[in-house]
């Protein structure tokens, strides 16, 4: 039986990574390549996004300890991760896009994983009786939250339009 699971877990975390890295990675990105700088309207769903991704984090890591405020915590970890996000993309400058995508996020899965990691290990009381979660689900944690960040983007930025349409406001043509 333990075979079994074993099996499905394995099955889990490769459909996890066809999903991490198909097109969807892509429509995560807010900057066009070679179109200028990110548009305002952009904002909205890459905060939405980034919120999405921290209850994500938060509900993997609820049997695990971790400081009160875990979720400021992350939102304000995005102000570190997310200027590097930017700056692979441009280090990726004339690669294909979806590449580049690729890396940037590969990258932030791993920094995000790390800064998850201290922040659980260090700044969470010690006297909680829950035990520090361990650099293996601190990155898997930091990965699934990048998929449901990635993958609700692009939700997010037609939501966007549907209620800047619906007041009469066109965003993000």
């Amino acid at each position: 039986m333990t075979g079994l699971v074993r099996n499905i877990g394995a099955h889990r975390i490769g459909f996890l990574a066809v999903l991490f890295f198909s097109v969807a990675s892509l429509k995560a990105d807010p900057i066009v390549i070679g179109e200028g700088p990110p548009r305002f309207e952009a904002v909205i769903p890459i905060v939405l996004a980034v919120l999405l991704e921290a209850v994500c984090i938060r509900w993997l890591l609820r049997r695990w300890r971790r400081p009160a405020l875990l979720i400021l915590w992350l939102v304000g970890m995005h102000l570190l991760t997310f200027p590097l996000f930017l700056f692979v993309l441009w280090l990726s400058w004339g690669l294909d896009p979806a590449f580049g995508v690729t890396i940037g996020e590969g990258v932030i899965v791993l920094v995000e994983g790390g800064l998850i990691y201290v922040i659980c290990r260090f700044l969470s009381s010690a006297k909680s009786v829950l035990p520090a979660p361990s650099i293996s689900k601190s990155l898997f944690a930091s990965f699934i939250g990048n998929i449901c960040s990635a993958a609700s983007f692009p939700l997010l930025i037609r939501l966007c339009q549907f209620a800047a349409g619906a007041i009469g406001v066109s965003i993000l043509d």
